[in-house]
């Protein structure tokens, strides 16, 4: 049986992105042919993205993040669970033109972020309801202390971490 997950490469996407630059919503969850490339394109072409789920695309890296950040000024949902990121590339993402839409960021597993990334979002992103970072081994307690400074009780719909 073949996989739809990888027969979806970078090429297919820079294809899609440059057809439907009104595209609001895109799930490209654990696509092992997407790398960075595609990403680039979406966000070159489709500036009205609203929600992007990288989760699983294990080439995703903090180029992805830096074109994502850029370029996409409506994202209100991201998912780059268990992909190469590392805390510059989320720092640019929270920090730039979607700062104030985004509500929800995924990214458990992301086995190079640390505090940083936790610390980035929660203060770039006052809107920010659904934080995932579990199954990050370099973040440690300290990003718990700093969501109760900067998030306080009842703000946040979802939270999830791992503590170790």
């Amino acid at each position: 049986m073949y996989s739809l997950h990888v027969s979806i490469t970078s090429q297919g996407i820079k294809a899609v992105a440059a057809s439907c630059s009104y595209l609001h919503e895109i799930s490209l969850k654990r696509c092992c042919g997407l790398t960075d490339e595609g990403v680039l394109a979406l966000a070159l072409n489709c500036r009205l993205l609203k929600i992007i789920d990288l989760g699983g695309c294990l080439s995703i890296t903090d180029m992805a993040l830096h074109a994502l950040g850029q370029n996409c000024p409506f994202l209100q949902c991201v998912d780059f669970s268990a992909s190469q990121v590392s805390d510059s590339g989320v720092l640019v993402l929270v920090s730039g033109p979607c700062a104030m839409k985004l509500e929800e960021i995924h990214m458990g597993h992301c086995v190079n972020l640390t505090d940083d990334a936790v610390e980035a979002v929660l203060t770039y992103c006052p809107q920010i309801c659904i934080l995932c970072f579990h199954g990050c081994p370099l973040i440690t307690d300290h990003s718990r202390e700093v969501l109760d400074q900067l998030v306080g009780p009842n703000k946040l719909k979802q939270v999830s971490w791992t503590v170790y």
